[in-house]
Order: structure tokens, then sequence, then C-alpha cells
């Protein structure tokens, strides 16, 4: 009698805990991101320094597609794609496509980075405001590197939150 009163106790406490289970996907979601892939994310206007301390506005680029990549000096995968991301640049029509790299770091770092490199596309330069701008474009986990596409109306229509490789650049310049 005992054991079968420990059965039937057991299997309550479990039909318990798989109902609150239930009840805890069906209200939280068990899938949180998946709204949040279906949104629309479009870029408000936004201001950083560049390397020459001057400030820009992200509006100067907008009627053309944007590739924005973020980036720091000391992040191995970001130093990896910067000739590859320079070399988009020189290959493409300002008027139609554009290159801009925000560097999270310190100025002086980059500009020292950039000479280095003789990277040739824009390059603004910010670190908590950066982040911020980073975050409202869709890198939540904020992780380095981090690129966007921004269509001509200021829509992010494709991202990548890891190192670029050509193929990722073909399918880039590949979107209409």
């Amino acid at each position: 009698m005992k054991n079968l009163f420990t059965k039937q106790f057991i299997q309550k406490e479990v039909a318990g805990i798989i109902g609150a289970c239930i009840i805890a996907i069906t209200t939280f979601g068990f899938f949180p991101f998946e709204e949040s892939e279906n949104e629309k994310i479009v870029m408000s206007d936004f201001s950083l320094e560049n390397i020459k301390g001057e400030a820009v506005s992200i509006d100067e680029f907008r009627g053309r597609k944007t590739l924005i990549n973020f980036w720091a000096t000391w992040c191995r995968p970001c130093r990896k794609e910067m000739p590859m991301l320079n070399g988009v640049f020189l290959s493409q029509d300002p008027l139609d496509f554009s290159v801009v790299g925000i560097a999270i770091d310190k100025p002086e770092k980059v500009v020292q980075f950039v000479a280095e490199l003789g990277i040739d596309f824009p390059i603004m330069v910010g670190q908590s405001k950066a982040y911020d701008v980073m975050k409202d474009l869709g890198n939540e986990a904020l992780t380095l590197p981090y690129t966007i596409l921004i269509d001509e109306e200021g829509q992010v229509v494709w991202s990548k939150n890891t190192e670029l490789k050509h193929t990722d650049m073909d399918e880039v310049l590949g979107i209409q």
C-alpha cells in the first residue's frame, strides 16, 4: 500500500512539473528571439567622430547600400577582414555602395591601425556610444566583429556577428 501511495504521489508531482513547464513555454515563449528576427530594424541617425576628430553623421550615407562593420584593433577576426573590406570599398561605385567602419576603440590606436593597413574607407570611432549603436542595430550580444548591410532606405537587410569571409561578400554584393 505504501509503494502504491508513493508511486501515485510521484506521478502527480511529475504531472504538475510538466504542466508548469507547458504553461511557462506558452506564456513566455520557448524561442524568445523568433519574434525579433521578423522585426525590421531601421537605422536611426547617429554621429560619431572620424579619425580626424570630426563629427560624422551616418545620415551622410543614406540613399545607397552601406556595409557597416563594427570592429576593434584588439579583435583578431576584425583585423583579418579589414583588407577584404577595403577591397570591396575600392571596387564599388561610391554613389551606389559604401563601406563604413565603426571602431570600438581608443582613437589613437585606430589612427595607427588605419595607417598601418592603408584603409581607405571611412572610419568612425566610438566606445560606449558605438556599443549602443551596435546594439540598436541588432547585435544584442555585443560581439565583434559585427557587420550589417543597410539598404537605401536605412533598413538592415543582412547581418553577421562573426568574421566575414569572401562568400559573405559575394552574398552582400548580390543583394538587390
